[in-house]
């Protein structure tokens, strides 16, 4: 009786509903830079459609929720020395989002922002974030700034819930080698998306590593905005989106395309649930604001966006992006030691164990049960028949202990 009410439990908690999804009204502080809200862009567009925020109104008045938005253009030291000096504005405006922020008559700490986004700039990953900046700011370093950007956000909003905007790099002394002019060529373009998913990402991850272990208390979150655009432009149909529809220069300031895929990933992130694949992306008589590409092929984008932000985690499977688990699967249990390998995998996953398996049952990202296997001896599963993906693997061991992988079919 006890194992079925574990086994009860364990379903019930991987079971995910069609339900609609549940309005959310969130309000947001964003110590930011161009690549967070671009304006004015050198194309004018019908709004600000240059800009996260923007988007993030659209697609949140879409899911049947809603979004308020202040924010401050900077760097990490200008944004470190105003929480030094007290001078944290609401210096952003937009013509569709609702501000969250009047910063001249009202304290920060009075509007109960439920998200802190804050962001580096995108050209100082040449050396790691711990070292100090050269030239004028050498006197703090990318990790001290944002720390200290960080206590001042908790001392004034300790509930609101941190994150870090990984953006995308710079391509100006980077890729572009051939004439050294925006845009770039195709080669240039690949190189571009390999150092954004390399060394570009590992210093992000590297950074989001430096802060949790210097508040180690503190549940501070990380968005992986740009490696998940550069998969989308190389791994999906969006890679036939050409760098001049992406971007205007070589900075590489943005055009509504580049924001809009930002603001998907930012809404799933900080909503926590995958969007409606119902919304419609506007376009005018004078100006096309986001590729055609990305309409044609809105639900797999968001399918794509969603399964990445599942799989970005620590190495004992808890996530570096979601403040709350939104499929409330349990990673923790450290009773069954098992190493699953290779994974991804493209058709067999082998086992090691200490303690023998008796059942296994994979589940995809609905919570459907796609593999069940009792009584259970092999030390490899074939899942060549699943569809390319990400799945949750629950493992049960011999002495009925239970734990959940994730795993990635490719």
């Amino acid at each position: 009786m006890k194992n079925l009410l574990q086994l009860t439990l364990v379903l019930l908690c991987l079971v995910v509903t069609n339900k609609t999804i549940a309005q959310q009204d969130k309000t947001m502080y964003i110590f930011g830079h161009s690549l967070i809200v671009h304006d004015p862009p050198t194309i004018p567009t019908p709004s600000d459609e240059t800009s996260v925020p923007h988007w993030l109104h659209f697609l949140a008045e879409n899911a049947g929720s809603s979004i308020g938005v202040s924010g401050q253009y900077g760097f990490l030291p200008n944004h470190e020395d105003r929480t030094a000096n007290e001078t944290v504005r609401a210096q952003w405006n937009f013509d569709h989002v609702a501000q969250a922020w009047n910063s001249d008559n009202e304290d920060f700490s009075e509007v109960d922002f439920d998200v802190i986004l804050i962001t580096a700039a995108n050209f100082i990953q040449y050396k790691p974030s711990n070292q100090n900046y050269d030239g004028p700011n050498s006197h703090t370093s990318p990790l001290a700034s944002i720390l200290n950007i960080l206590d001042w956000a908790k001392a004034e909003e300790p509930n609101a819930v941190q994150y870090i905007y990984e953006n995308w790099p710079n391509m100006n002394g980077l890729v572009l080698t051939e004439d050294g002019e925006f845009p770039p060529s195709e080669a240039e373009f690949e190189n571009y998306h390999e150092i954004a998913l390399g060394s570009f990402h590992d210093w992000w991850i590297d950074y989001h590593d430096f802060i949790q272990s210097a508040r180690p208390n503190d549940n501070i979150k990380m968005i992986p905005v740009g490696p998940i655009i550069s998969k989308l432009l190389t791994e999906t149909p969006l890679n036939a989106i050409t760098a001049e529809t992406l971007y205007e220069d070589d900075s590489p300031h943005g055009r509504p395309t580049i924001y809009f895929l930002a603001a998907l990933i930012t809404y799933m992130a900080i909503y926590e649930e995958k969007l409606p694949a119902t919304y419609i992306i506007p376009t005018s008589d004078t100006v096309n604001p986001v590729s055609p590409v990305v309409q044609a092929n809105y639900q797999g984008t968001i399918d794509f966006i969603w399964n990445e932000l599942l799989a970005f985690n620590y190495s004992n499977g808890q996530s570096r992006v979601f403040a709350n688990n939104p499929l409330n699967v349990d990673y923790s249990n450290e009773n069954v030691l098992v190493d699953i390998f290779p994974n991804p995998s493209e058709g067999v996953v082998n086992f090691s164990v200490l303690t023998s398996l008796i059942n296994i049952e994979v589940y995809n990202t609905n919570g459907e049960k796609v593999i069940k296997k009792n009584k259970f001896s092999n030390s490899s599963l074939d899942i060549s028949e699943l569809s390319n993906g990400l799945y949750f693997i629950k493992l049960e061991d011999e002495n009925y202990n239970t734990t959940i992988k994730k795993l990635i079919k490719k």
